[in-house]
C-alpha cells in the first residue's frame, strides 16, 4: 500500500464533508476509495492524486482535465461528477457518484462472453454516451473494458468511466500527454499507432468500441497483446464472419472496425439502433420458420388427435436469454393440415398440468426438446395471468437447469451452469414470495 492510501484511512474527513470508507484501487498518479458525502447522505467515489504528483503541472492539468470534461457531461452511461477539492496538504480530489459493480474486464477477464442480442445492448448503451461527449467535442481516447463500468452485473447500465486521457483538441494528435502515446494497445485504433495521419477524434472511440465488442462477442482481436505492432495488424478493414455473430452484429462490427477513420459512422446510436432492429427481424423469422414439429398422438373418448407440438425455437444469449419457445394454440384442431398457426408457449401449455408436456421434453432429451423445455418453463414463470405458485415452479426448475448445486448436462440445453442467469431466474420466484428461492439468489451472490 502506498504512502496516500496509508495516510487516508477509513474514517478520514475531506473538508468537513467527505468521509473515507476504503481503498478501492491505486494507480500510478494516486489511489481511488470508496467514501460517504456526510452532507448530503449518499455514497460517492473519491479519486484523489498525490501531492507530489500535485506538484508536476502536467499532472495537474490531467486531473483537472478529468474533472471540467466530466462538470460538461450529462449522462446516463457516462460516470457523475460531483466537485474537486484540494486540501492542505496539496492533495487534489476528485468526487463522483459511486458505482456498486465491477469493470467489464472482470467478466471479460473471466471468460465471460456475450450473445448478439446483449453485445448490441451494450453498444447502444456506450455509443449514447460517447456521442453525448462526442457533441461537446471530447474524445474519450481509452474505449477499453477496464474503463467500462458495468453496475451490479446489468450491462444496459454501463458506464464509461476514467476521462484521465481524453482530450478537447478534436481533430490533432495532442493531448494533455503531448505526443506521447494515449490509451491501451488491445483496443486502439489505427490512428493511434500514427497510421491515417495520426488524426483522433469521435471516430477513434468508435474504432476502440467496435475492439471492445468484437470481444465481449468471443471474438479474436487483431493484434491483441502485441503492444505497438498491433498497429500493423489494423491496416485494413476488418472483417467480421456473420457465421460467429449474426449478421445484424457483424454488420455494426464492420462499420466501427474500417481502418480509414473517414469511413466510420457518427454519431453511433442509429447503427447499433439499427442492428438491433435488424435482429428483432431476423429472430421474428427464425421463430417463425426454424421450428422442429413433432406428432403425439392421444386417445381422448376412444378416439385418436393428434396434438402438434413445436419443440424448437430458442434464441440463447450469453448473460441474457431471448426466449422464443412455440407451441400451436389450444384450438389447434383435429386433422393433420399443415398451416397449423403457432403460438408462444406461454399461451398453449395445457392449463390442467403444465408441466406435462414439459417433462415429456426433459425426458426425450434431444437438445430441441431440450431448449424448449427450458423456454416454455420461462414463458411460464413470465406469464402474470397464471397462479403465483405456477409461476415459482417454473422460474425455479428454469433456474435448476443452469443452478451449479443442480445442473446436469443431460437435462439442461446449457454445458455447463450459467450461476448468473439462475441467480436471475431464483430472484424472479423470490419477487412473487419464495423464500426458498431467495436464499437460492442469496447463494450465488456469495
Amino acid at each position: 500500500m502506498s504512502a496516500l492510501a496509508e495516510s487516508l484511512t477509513p474514517g478520514t474527513i475531506i473538508q468537513d464533508t467527505y468521509r473515507i470508507d476504503r481503498l478501492l484501487g491505486e494507480g500510478g498518479m494516486g489511489a481511488t476509495f470508496a467514501g460517504y458525502n456526510i452532507a448530503s447522505d449518499h455514497p460517492v467515489a473519491i479519486k484523489v492524486i498525490s501531492a507530489a504528483f500535485a506538484a508536476n503541472s502536467r499532472a495537474t492539468d490531467l486531473f483537472r482535465r478529468e474533472a471540467n470534461l466530466l462538470r460538461t457531461i450529462q449522462h446516463e452511461a457516462v460516470v457523475r461528477y460531483e466537485t474537486t477539492l484540494r486540501d492542505s496538504d496539496g492533495r487534489l480530489y476528485l468526487v463522483m457518484e459511486m458505482l456498486p459493480g465491477q469493470p467489464l474486464s472482470h467478466y471479460v477477464s473471466r471468460g465471460a462472453r456475450l450473445g448478439p442480442l446483449d453485445t448490441l445492448k451494450l453498444g447502444r448503451r456506450l455509443a449514447g454516451g460517447l456521442d453525448a461527449i462526442a457533441s461537446v467535442d471530447i474524445v474519450h481516447r481509452d474505449v477499453a473494458p477496464d474503463n467500462i463500468f458495468v453496475p451490479e452485473d446489468d450491462i444496459v447500465r454501463a458506464k464509461l468511466i476514467d476521462f484521465g486521457l481524453a482530450s478537447n483538441t478534436v481533430g490533432t494528435e495532442k493531448s494533455i500527454l503531448g505526443d506521447s502515446f494515449a490509451g491501451k494497445f488491445s483496443y486502439s485504433a489505427p490512428e493511434q499507432f500514427g497510421l491515417f495521419d495520426g488524426r483522433i477524434g469521435p471516430w477513434t472511440d468508435a474504432y476502440s468500441l467496435g475492439l471492445v465488442l468484437m470481444k465481449v462477442a468471443g471474438l479474436p482481436i487483431p493484434g491483441e497483446g502485441q503492444g505497438m505492432a498491433a498497429g500493423a495488424a489494423r491496416r485494413d478493414d476488418i472483417e467480421i464472419s456473420a457465421d460467429r455473430v449474426g449478421a445484424p452484429l457483424a454488420t455494426v462490427l464492420a462499420a466501427l472496425l474500417k481502418a480509414d477513420p473517414a469511413q466510420r459512422p457518427s454519431p453511433l446510436v442509429p447503427v447499433f439502433e439499427e442492428g438491433l432492429r435488424q435482429l428483432g427481424i431476423e429472430a421474428a423469422r427464425s421463430a417463425k420458420t426454424e421450428v422442429a414439429v413433432e406428432r403425439i398422438e392421444r386417445r381422448s373418448a376412444g378416439n385418436r388427435k393428434p396434438l402438434v407440438v413445436a419443440a424448437a425455437a430458442l434464441l440463447l444469449v450469453a448473460a441474457g436469454v431471448g426466449t422464443y419457445a412455440l407451441l400451436p394454440p389450444a384450438d389447434a384442431g383435429t386433422g393433420g393440415g399443415s398451416s397449423q398457426q403457432i403460438t408462444l408457449a406461454k399461451d398453449a401449455v395445457a392449463q390442467a398440468d403444465p408441466f406435462a408436456e414439459i417433462d415429456r421434453m426433459i425426458a426425450a432429451g434431444s437438445e430441441d426438446e431440450l431448449n424448449a423445455a427450458f423456454g416454455a418453463l420461462k414463458a411460464i414463470g413470465d406469464d402474470a395471468a397464471r397462479p403465483g405458485e405456477i409461476r415459482i415452479a417454473a422460474y425455479r426448475r428454469a433456474a435448476g437447469m443452469v443452478d451449479p448445486e443442480h445442473h446436469d448436462a443431460a437435462t439442461s440445453p446449457f454445458q455447463e451452469p450459467v450461476p448468473s442467469l439462475a441467480r436471475r431466474l431464483y430472484g424472479a420466484a423470490a419477487e412473487l414470495g419464495s423464500e426458498e428461492s431467495a436464499r437460492a439468489e442469496a447463494r450465488l451472490e456469495e
